[in-house]
């Protein structure tokens, strides 16, 4: 807990004393010593991250815990009581500040007694065992994976189903003699998937005995010496002499490369966590064009990466029918179940979220159970107390993250199970909670991104769905790892969750808390809570002591997250959580909002998506000195007409990067100007225009914004004047752009305007409007970097398009386009580069039907998929 709190306290220490440095006076060295103590405590965490094994060492850990918790407690005390005090006169401020001084000075010696504990630490390194940072550990932490290692190497005996298809890829790759080159192959997914148990498949199939001369298979793990795996490889060919097992990791690599001269091997490398073991070995296996390979497994993407260019074989989860047979033959052995006891077996099959590990551990256990019906209904009624002993597996995964990962893979399971994560709400609130650290060199956005990567690569986190750019739009995470997510959180106070079945008692020390409920009960809330989050199911309403607690006892919260909910109103009140940093009021039905939303002096991110009345434009400037994030649902689009001019003066706001949705007036390029660092923009056109110049002042701000990245446009009907064709010399960093017409035809003008854009890579344009069929052409050099095009709606006949058109397209979606009858052969379906061409409709045009599975008959060979799916 330690090595993931005291980076957020400390960052959360600086960023208050850099906004605050007025309400820290008279308690500012007290602060300076507080971050420089913690400083060295987090180096200290970092170096002693392997060596918690001595009781003293561990011990120590828990009171820095303890002490960040009170520093956090102590600064947000402080300074709540300052700003309470500002109205007061100054005597109650000197009397009261004081009070609160004493308390901040008791902590800070506090944490320069643990320092002091630290530095003695240091000053005798081995008595504790302490060297560089995150150096494994032994004695408990090594016999506790051996045991899960073994209890792994059970369940791959076990006859898994669902890899048939997988088998058969991997063994054509490894013995495809049309590539001679000595090639690394892997199969990559997350803890329990299967991947050891695939590879031991083929290993010992005919077709890979027969093809090579020799094999070895050798576990690596976390902890691996290149001394010991280049031995285990060599024991698999020969009896090891004295001589060799006295050899250095040189000669042993000399001797393996000298045996495998001039024979065709097989390699398995079992369980690689890092890609300094491909590094360490690598010369060791000769490359003579004889067709040998290597085979890892591997729960980390990059580390697949690494070893070779050629893409790693993803496994996949199993399904519904495959989870049902695994668990069957597990349980029956090859007998028949009983036909009362299938559809209890499929449910049981079904709670283990598609993992085989999970299925073959419950099956082990229902095996040795009377196969009778009250058994397994009690059975299923228990199965996630089952379940539990896979979480073991999945443990080794999460130690394996660095502190700044496992905060943010911990955070996943604050939401409900088998949710869809939006990424992009995930990553404004990693940032809200500090848990994204980032020099002024590199976007904070991108350091996110970064995290997000990182824990897709490591199998901690499924990719749901992406955007057309590639991008993840929505992640998930498995039963079982948000199973471990909710248990390492809540022993470690990082968060709780009350849900329908998990209602147990609170834990009054957790920092957040999730709840997940058809009917909000009544209960205290935690007074020391930094995160309160609320999701709804089919808008129950918001309980009025719960909501009146949100207000006034809990004025550290820095994070509130309100999702399908009914709430009667947001009062004034709100205002009282003077720290807040992130709000989300999403898919909400609020019957009022006060403009007191506006009054937070430290919010970064606003996301207000909700049916409901309330003044969104009175007091908006206040907030915006520090908001990064700035998204309002399009029924409540910004509306600034209103705004007094002046308020439109003065010194831009420099920190908000997305804003979204703002209804274009007469102020609307005044207020874009306010903000030259957008990085992503939604504007909406509607009602009845002010001035006939409106658009092109608009679109003139749009061209100042040398940050901006990506803009969605939606027009109504209302709006008079055509918008796209002025959309002309865009800013050279702009490269998605999103079009929607409600109500009015789409102007192909604007396509050709779009199309000579030399920076844009994503084009998506809908229109619900009726209009006359039309032909579309494109010519060459038009669109010249496009990788991505979706047309929706449109009445679209024919799509022609000359050689040099578009000649970075990959993708390209149509859909509901009724009336296409035709897509150019060989000008784009026969291109390399073209991976996907996707129709979608409620009726797709038979001519068009006929052309593209005529072409796919004619050209096998092209890599483009082609995709017809109908409604």
């Amino acid at each position: 807990m330690a090595d993931i709190l005291v980076p957020i306290v400390l960052d959360n220490l600086i960023k208050f004393g850099t906004y605050e440095a007025n309400l820290l006076r008279g308690v500012r060295d007290q602060v300076d010593t507080l971050e420089s103590d913690l400083r060295f405590i987090k180096v200290f965490l970092k170096k002693s991250a392997g060596t918690r094994n001595d009781p003293f060492v561990e011990e120590l850990v828990n009171q820095i815990s303890d002490a960040a918790l009170e520093i956090e407690d102590a600064i947000d005390a402080y300074a709540a009581r300052v700003i309470e005090e500002r109205r007061r006169n100054l005597l109650g401020k000197l009397f009261h500040s004081f009070g609160h001084a004493k308390v901040l000075h008791g902590v800070a010696n506090k944490t320069t007694t643990i320092k002091e504990k630290v530095q003695n630490i240091y000053n005798n390194k081995e008595k504790y065992g302490i060297g560089e940072a995150d150096q494994p550990s032994v004695d408990d932490e090594e016999a506790e994976q051996s045991s899960i290692e073994k209890r792994r190497r059970n369940v791959e005996e076990a006859d898994v189903v669902g890899f048939e298809k997988d088998t058969t890829t991997l063994i054509d790759q490894l013995t495809n003699q049309s590539n001679l080159q000595r090639d690394v192959l892997s199969i990559h997914g997350m803890g329990g998937l299967g991947k050891s148990t695939l590879a031991r498949k083929i290993y010992k199939d005919t077709r890979v005995l027969n093809h090579f001369a020799c094999r070895a298979w050798v576990v690596v793990s976390q902890r691996w010496q290149a001394r010991t795996l280049l031995l285990d490889v060599l024991k698999s060919f020969k009896q090891i002499s004295d001589e060799t097992s006295k050899k250095v990791v040189e000669e042993l690599k000399d001797e393996l490369h000298e045996h495998l001269k001039g024979r065709t091997y097989l390699i398995v490398m079992d369980d690689i966590w890092s890609t300094e073991v491909w590094d360490a070995v690598r010369v060791a296996f000769p490359d003579e064009s004889n067709g040998s390979r290597i085979l890892i497994t591997t729960r980390v993407r990059n580390v697949a990466r690494h070893a070779s260019p050629t893409p790693p074989h993803d496994l996949k989860l199993l399904d519904e029918n495959e989870s049902w047979e695994l668990l069957r033959k597990e349980v029956f052995q090859g007998r028949e179940c009983p036909p009362d006891l299938i559809q209890l077996g499929k449910k049981i099959a079904q709670s283990c979220g598609g993992l085989p590990l999970s299925i073959v551990l419950l099956g082990g256990t229902l095996a040795a159970e009377n196969k009778s019906y009250q058994v397994w209904l009690r059975f299923l009624a228990n199965v996630n107390l089952y379940l539990k002993q896979g979480i073991s597996f999945q443990t080794l995964s999460y130690n394996h993250l660095p502190p700044e990962l496992k905060a943010c893979f911990l955070y996943l399971g604050l939401f409900p199970e088998d949710s869809e994560i939006n990424v992009r709400d995930l990553i404004e609130l990693w940032i809200g909670e500090g848990f994204i650290q980032s020099d002024r060199s590199t976007s904070i956005y991108d350091v996110a991104e970064d995290y997000l990567e990182k824990l897709i690569d490591r199998s901690m986190i499924q990719v749901a769905t992406k955007r057309l750019d590639g991008g993840v739009k929505t992640c998930r995470i498995h039963d079982l790892l948000r199973d471990l997510c909710i248990e390492e959180s809540r022993r470690d106070k990082l968060f709780d969750i009350y849900s329908i079945d998990n209602k147990v008692s609170l834990n009054r020390k957790s920092r957040r808390l999730s709840i997940h409920s058809v009917e909000y009960p009544n209960f205290d809330l935690p007074p020391c809570a930094r995160s309160l989050f609320f999701f709804g199911v089919s808008f129950n309403p918001l309980s009025k002591s719960v909501s009146e607690q949100i207000y006034k006892s809990t004025k550290f919260i820095r994070v509130l997250y309100l999702f399908e909910l009914k709430i009667d109103k947001i009062p004034s009140q709100i205002e009282e959580l003077i720290f807040l940093r992130c709000l989300y009021i999403k898919k909400c039905r609020v019957e009022y909002v006060s403009s007191s939303i506006w009054n937070f002096r430290y919010l970064e991110t606003l996301h207000l998506d909700f049916y409901g009345m309330g003044s969104l434009r009175k007091g908006i400037w206040s907030v915006m000195k520090d908001l990064r994030y700035l998204h309002v649902g399009r029924r409540l689009a910004l509306d600034l007409c209103n705004l007094p001019p002046r308020s439109l003066v003065g010194e831009p706001f420099w920190n908000l990067q997305v804003l979204s949705w703002l209804r274009v007036n007469q102020n609307a390029a005044l207020v874009i100007a306010k903000f030259p660092n957008l990085r992503k923009l939604g504007l909406i056109f509607d009602g009845e225009s002010r001035e006939e110049d409106e658009v092109e002042k608009v679109t003139a701000s749009i061209r100042r914004l040398e940050s901006l990245q990506s803009i969605k446009i939606r027009k109504y009907w209302r709006y008079p004047m055509e918008v796209g064709t002025r959309l002309n010399s865009l800013p050279s960093t702009l490269t998605k752009i999103s079009l929607k017409y409600d109500g009015s035809p789409f102007d192909w003008d604007t396509f050709k305007v779009l199309a000579r854009q030399s920076h844009l890579r994503v084009l998506k344009i809908t229109t619900f409007a009726p209009q006359q069929p039309h032909d579309v052409s494109v010519v060459a050099g038009e669109f010249p970097q496009l990788q991505v095009l979706k047309l929706r709606n449109l009445r679209i006949k024919t799509l022609e398009m000359e050689k040099d058109a578009m000649p970075k397209l990959e993708s390209l979606f149509i859909k509901t386009c009724e009336f296409l009858e035709y897509l150019p052969e060989d000008e784009l379906l026969r291109r390399t580069n073209l991976q996907l061409v996707e129709v979608i409709g409620w009726k797709v045009q038979d001519k068009l039907k006929t052309m593209l599975s005529d072409f796919k008959i004619k050209h096998p060979a092209t890599p483009c998929k082609i995709n017809i799916i109908e409604l």
